[in-house]
């Protein structure tokens, strides 16, 4: 590559900035995380990272015995922990989420037409999982 090259691609990428910073808000937006859960996913893929970090080491200086594994597979462990930990406290607001939206639409409803559509889902959810209402087998 010549320097006029290089430049021409050094523009083409700073105009795509904004675009970049577009897409990653947008991204930020959809995961709508609380800071603790920001703070604690973050904290999970450092020790990740860290122990990764202390994996390679290890492997690199050639050192075999198991207390120069227990360092990273506990910062490895630690970092996994946090970061599922994070992802099910995602999981369960956006089942409680769900859950007053189906509440608020069924509140909305007759006691009639609410049974009928109780049965319904009931029905679907019992068919997608392969069994009938009363414990008999599809």
């Amino acid at each position: 590559m010549n320097i006029d090259e290089i430049k021409d691609r050094v523009t083409d990428l700073r105009e795509r900035v904004p675009e970049v910073r577009d897409r990653i808000d947008s991204w930020r937006d959809e995961l709508e995380l609380p800071e603790t859960q920001k703070t604690e996913t973050a904290a999970g893929a450092v020790l990740i990272g860290s122990g990764v970090v202390a994996a390679i080491i290890n492997l690199l200086g050639g050192k075999r015995d198991a207390w120069a594994w227990f360092l990273p597979a506990i910062l490895f462990t630690g970092g996994a922990a946090l970061v599922i930990a994070g992802g099910l406290e995602r999981r369960e607001a956006r089942i409680e989420a769900a859950e007053e939206a189906v509440l608020a639409e069924l509140d909305s409803l007759d006691p009639i037409a609410r049974a009928k559509v109780l049965k319904e889902v009931a029905e679907e959810q019992f068919a997608r999982l392969g069994a009938r209402p009363g414990g008999a087998e599809a």
